[in-house]
């Protein structure tokens, strides 16, 4: 916990030297004794933070937001395209489905990449069925967000949660995919 600790300290002082512009005895003292004073009030949530990815975890997070980036970019054209050369034209429609997303975290995910990509947007998530209301531009758009790739690779991504959840429950550890519930000893899925 304790080097858990210092690292949270170092990140927010070089956060701190980051945003301040200046690296001076007086920002220095300032951002270490802020620094110090969030790490000392904030201890009590150790335990409940989240651990740190491992390497797996970060090969997988780091393959999906590649993905989300070039998908971005595909967006960014084809909504250059309709909008410039109406090609395909525009109509836009609301489209409604349930990903194959099983825990919230994964939900708030896509919900967040389909946003962030241009032409659509989330407009709700129901967080009891998983059903999905987009707004997407075109009907392209709409028939390829039903076989999107993101999709698959935040599955994949929750599908190794779930697993490390199981084997943390297995040996009795007290991390779930949600720290919260697992020291309440509440260990059922996000379905009850």
């Amino acid at each position: 916990m304790r080097k858990r600790s210092l690292l949270f300290c170092a990140l927010l002082l070089a956060f701190w030297l980051v945003v301040s512009g200046e690296v001076d005895p007086q920002h220095l003292l300032a951002g270490a004794v802020l620094a110090i004073l969030t790490v000392w009030f904030w201890q009590d949530l150790g335990p409940r933070l989240p651990r740190l990815l491992s390497g797996g975890e970060l090969l997988l997070l780091g393959h999906c937001l590649l993905a989300l980036v070039r998908f971005v970019i595909q967006s960014n054209i084809s909504v250059a395209k309709t909008i410039l050369l109406s090609s395909p034209s525009v109509g836009p429609i609301f489209v409604v489905t349930r990903p194959p997303l099983e825990s919230n975290w994964a939900r708030v995910l896509l919900a967040n990449c389909i946003t962030i990509t241009p032409g659509t947007v989330t407009v709700d998530v129901d967080p009891k069925t998983g059903q999905f209301i987009i707004h997407v531009l075109t009907y392209k758009a709409a028939v390829e967000l039903s076989n999107w790739q993101i999709i698959r690779e935040i599955r994949h991504l929750e599908s190794w949660k779930q697993r490390r959840a199981q084997h943390a429950m297995a040996t009795d550890r007290s991390h779930d995919i949600d720290s919260v519930r697992a020291l309440a000893g509440d260990h059922r899925s996000d379905s009850h």
